[in-house]
């Protein structure tokens, strides 16, 4: 699918409205769902989701070693626990915003990964500028990550958004078929303490490696208003308009199956995926 071109009208994307407030569990299912209907479908449409864990949720990466966090400090603080099929380490997503964004292997994105986060990063950046006047600036290297820490906004990776050398958003990336999802975490408020406690670190060490929104921007800022920033990023940065659009049945259903035979099962959890 070309990107468009000032002589032509905006190419038309999805976003699914309103943002979602579900589980963990769920969430993950549908972000795998969507990946499976765009394998499956070469005129899938490129679709943008926006989502909010409830309750609160601490994500594993796909070959995550569960030993890595402290699974029962965060339950019982109320979290959930989950596995994503995308790599990269443990997220806390509580006081975020998520996003998701599901497309086909075609013009403007490539095989590439670098190239795909640069993209999404570009307008992610693109529209937390326009709306709240913060710069983030993309990680240039590919840093050495510690295996001995399972926390994901410890350190940036590549094309990772940062804000004066601190993570802004963590992001992770799953090919398949053809077709990508990259979802990541944008904090808005973070809890410093709770944080470091389900990951064995300082709040200190937390607080120089990592920023939230709130920070960045000087203000409080909501969900929706960070979710309408990043639509207002793809849309300027990428150069097409995103239509609101429910979400398939069929995509729906095969969510509801990856709930059962995943997500929700607790062995899923445990067991990293090689």
């Amino acid at each position: 699918m070309p990107a468009s071109s000032s002589s032509s009208a905006p190419i038309a994307w999805n976003v699914i409205e309103p943002i979602e407030e579900s589980s963990g569990a769920w969430q993950m299912a549908l972000d795998e769902a969507l990946l499976d209907d765009a394998t499956a479908r070469e005129d899938f449409v490129p679709t943008l989701r926006l989502y909010v864990f409830r309750p609160g949720c601490l994500s594993l990466g796909r070959t995550q070693a569960y030993a890595s966090v402290d699974a029962n400090a965060a339950q019982e603080q109320g979290l959930e626990l989950v596995r994503r099929v995308t790599g990269g380490s443990g997220v806390l997503h509580h006081g975020e915003l998520t996003y998701s964004f599901v497309a086909r292997v075609a013009p403007p994105f490539t095989d590439s990964i670098e190239q795909n986060y640069t993209l999404l990063s570009e307008a992610i950046a693109a529209g937390l500028t326009r709306r709240f006047g913060v710069h983030a600036e993309l990680e240039p290297s590919r840093p050495e990550r510690s295996p001995a820490n399972g926390a994901c906004f410890l350190t940036p990776a590549l094309k990772e958004l940062k804000v004066a050398g601190r993570k802004l958003v963590g992001s992770a990336q799953r090919r398949q078929r053809g077709a990508f999802l990259q979802h990541g975490a944008l904090p808005l408020a973070t809890d410093y303490a709770l944080h470091a406690r389900l990951f064995g670190l300082t709040p200190e060490r937390l607080r120089g490696a990592m920023m939230d929104l709130t920070e960045a921007a000087g203000r409080e800022v909501s969900h929706a208003e960070a979710g309408e920033a990043l639509v207002q990023g793809f849309t300027e940065r990428l150069g097409v308009t995103l239509s609101p659009a429910p979400l398939a049945p069929h995509v729906r259903a095969r969510a509801e199956a990856l709930v059962a035979e995943r997500y929700g099962r607790e062995e899923w959890t445990r067991d990293a995926i090689g």
